[in-house]
C-alpha cells in the first residue's frame, strides 16, 4: 500500500528553484558614467524636487498643531510627551517651540547630531539656564545640582525639546538614565521624538516610570533632511574635510554666548592663517583679548563653553607640556569668512 501526499505550493516553489542558477546583476553605481556629487549639489537637486501631495501633507500637519495646547497642559501636569510616526517631526516640534515656548526657558537638543553627549546637555542646563559658573566632579553631582536648584525655585520651569531621543549618541543606558532623572523633576518638562522602529526597547520599566510618557502618533510624511544630513550617502563624494553643512548644524546647536566665542576664535584663526608657526590660541591669551566680551573673561566660565565646543569635531584641543590649552578651528579654510549669526 502506497500513500501519496500532494505537495503544496510552497514545496513546489522551492523544488522549481532549487536547481536554478542565481543571477546577480552587475549594474552597480561604480559603472555609472556620471561622477558622484558633492553634498551641496545633491542638496540643491533634492531641494528642487517638489514634495508629492504637499497640500495633503500640510493639512495633516495642521491637524497635529491643533494639539499644541493639549500638549502644553499635559507637560505642566507632570507628563513627558513622545512623538512617533512616519516622517520627520523636527518641523512640528519647532512649530511647537515658536508658538508655545517663546516666553519660557527652553533648550533644543538635536539627538541625531553625531557628537552630542549627555555631558554637553547637562552643561547647557547648568551653565546657560541656571547660570552656574562652577565645575562638577561627576554627572551625578551635576544632576543633583539641577534638582536642588529647581526645587529651590518651583516657579522656574525648564522645557527640553529633544529631536530623536533615540539617536545613536543618546540611546545608551547611562544617557537614557540621566535623561529619565531630568524628566522626573517636577518643573522640568520633556518633549521628544523617536524614529527608530525599535526605539521603545531602550526603556525598561524603571525608565518608563521616570519619563512618564504620553505617546502621540504624529505621522508627517516629511523627509528626514536634517536627521540624515550626517549619514554617508552612495551618491555623495566623500572627503576627509568636515562639510560646511556640518558646521551650520553645530552653530545652530550652540547657545548665543557659545556662538559668540566661536566667532571670536574663528577670527583669530583667520588672522593667523598665513603664519606657519601658529598652532592655536592659548586659553589665557584668548581671555585677555580686548575684544573678548566681559562674560568670557574668566577661565572657569570660558572653560564651560569650550567643553561644549570641543564636543564637536570643529574645535580640536591640543595639550602642550606646559599644560596650556590650545584651541584650533581645524575646519575653517581660507575661503571661509565668519558670518554674523
Amino acid at each position: 500500500m502506497f500513500l501519496y501526499f500532494q505537495p503544496n505550493l510552497v514545496e513546489e516553489y522551492f523544488e522549481a528553484h532549487s536547481s536554478s542558477k542565481v543571477l546577480t546583476s552587475d549594474r552597480t553605481l561604480q559603472k555609472l558614467q556620471r561622477p558622484k556629487l558633492d553634498q551641496e549639489t545633491l542638496s540643491r537637486v533634492l531641494d528642487g524636487k517638489a514634495l508629492k501631495f504637499s497640500a495633503e501633507v500640510k493639512m495633516l500637519n495642521k491637524e497635529h498643531e491643533k494639539q499644541f495646547s493639549k500638549w502644553m497642559l499635559q507637560l505642566q501636569l507632570g507628563f513627558s510627551i513622545v512623538l512617533y510616526g512616519l516622517g520627520s517631526k523636527r518641523a512640528l516640534l519647532e512649530s511647537f517651540r515658536t508658538s508655545m515656548l517663546m516666553d519660557s526657558l527652553h533648550l533644543v537638543i538635536n539627538g541625531f547630531f553625531p557628537s552630542i553627549t549627555i555631558k554637553s546637555i547637562l552643561n547647557a542646563i547648568t551653565a546657560e539656564m541656571l547660570e552656574h559658573q562652577g565645575s562638577f566632579r561627576t554627572p551625578l553631582d551635576q544632576i543633583d545640582f539641577i534638582v536642588k536648584a529647581l526645587k529651590k525655585d518651583p516657579d522656574l520651569h525648564i522645557y527640553l525639546i529633544i529631536h530623536n531621543i533615540d539617536g545613536a549618541m543618546l540611546r545608551g543606558e547611562k544617557s537614557q538614565q540621566t535623561l529619565g532623572q531630568l524628566a522626573a523633576i517636577p518643573n522640568l518638562h520633556l518633549l521628544a521624538s523617536i524614529d527608530h522602529i525599535n526605539a521603545p526597547l531602550i526603556w525598561d520599566q524603571s525608565k518608563l516610570s521616570q519619563f512618564n510618557w504620553l505617546w502621540y502618533e504624529t505621522t508627517t510624511y516629511l523627509p528626514y533632511i536634517e536627521e540624515t544630513s550626517y549619514e554617508n550617502s552612495l551618491l555623495v563624494q566623500q572627503s576627509g574635510a568636515l562639510a560646511l553643512s556640518s558646521l551650520t548644524h553645530v552653530m545652530r546647536s550652540l547657545t548665543p554666548n557659545a556662538r559668540g566665542i566661536f566667532r571670536l576664535l574663528a577670527e583669530f584663526q583667520l588672522e593667523n592663517k598665513d603664519n606657519p608657526s601658529y598652532t592655536g590660541t592659548i586659553l589665557f591669551d584668548f581671555i585677555n583679548q580686548p575684544c573678548t566680551v566681559p562674560w568670557a573673561r574668566t577661565a572657569l566660565c570660558l572653560k564651560c563653553f569650550f567643553i561644549s565646543l570641543t564636543a564637536s569635531p570643529i574645535i580640536s584641543p591640543i595639550r602642550r607640556a606646559i599644560a596650556a590649552a590650545y584651541f584650533s578651528a581645524c575646519s575653517l579654510g581660507r575661503g571661509v569668512q565668519p558670518g554674523h549669526h
